[in-house]
């Protein structure tokens, strides 16, 4: 296997997801031996990590961006005041 240099700066998740789906192919290949597969699998762990990360920060600002277009008074069952 090349090693494949580890960026300096962070991935986007796309960027890290394809990674992680070349990590799997590896492994799933059978044609690595143990030690490769051993670093591959911690290689593996960072990119699923990133990848978590960038969907809870996704998940995070979508949750912040939504809770802003709720109304601030008012229950469930009651209706919204009008736009205007």
């Amino acid at each position: 296997m090349s090693a494949e240099p580890e960026p300096r700066g962070e991935l986007t998740f796309e960027e890290a997801l394809r990674r992680l789906d070349e990590v799997v192919a590896r492994l799933e290949s059978g044609e690595v031996g143990l030690e490769e597969a051993v670093a591959l699998f911690e290689r593996g762990q960072r990119y699923l990590a990133a990848c978590r990360e960038r969907l809870a920060a996704a998940q995070r600002r979508i949750e912040e961006l939504t809770a802003e277009d709720l109304p601030a008074e008012g229950g469930p069952g009651e209706e919204a005041p009008p736009p205007f």
